[in-house]
C-alpha cells in the first residue's frame, strides 16, 4: 500500500507521515525530496538545461521519472525480502 500526503511546504506533512509510519507495522517513509536534494548535490549547473536552472529540483527533467523509478525498484527489492 501507498500513502501519498500532499500538501504545500511547511503544513505538516512529514510529521503526519512519521506518525503514520510509527503507527503501521512494516511501514517506511519514503520522501522524493530525498532524491531531488541528491540530484542538486550530483548535477552541475553545466550540465543542465536552461529551463532547470531555476535552483528547484523539480524543475529537473529527471527528478518526476528518477523518484518514480526509485519507489519501483525498492517495491521490487522488498517483494524478494
Amino acid at each position: 500500500m501507498i500513502i501519498m500526503i500532499n500538501g504545500v511546504f511547511g503544513v505538516g506533512k512529514t510529521s503526519v507521515a512519521n506518525e503514520l509510519v510509527s503507527r503501521l507495522d512494516g511501514a517506511m517513509l519514503y520522501d522524493p525530496e530525498e532524491v531531488g536534494f541528491m540530484l542538486k548535490q550530483i548535477i552541475p549547473d553545466e550540465m543542465k538545461l536552461q529551463n532547470e536552472k531555476t535552483g528547484d529540483f523539480q524543475d529537473l527533467n529527471i527528478w518526476k521519472p528518477l523518484t518514480v523509478e526509485v519507489a519501483r525498484q525498492y517495491a521490487r527489492h522488498t517483494a524478494r525480502i
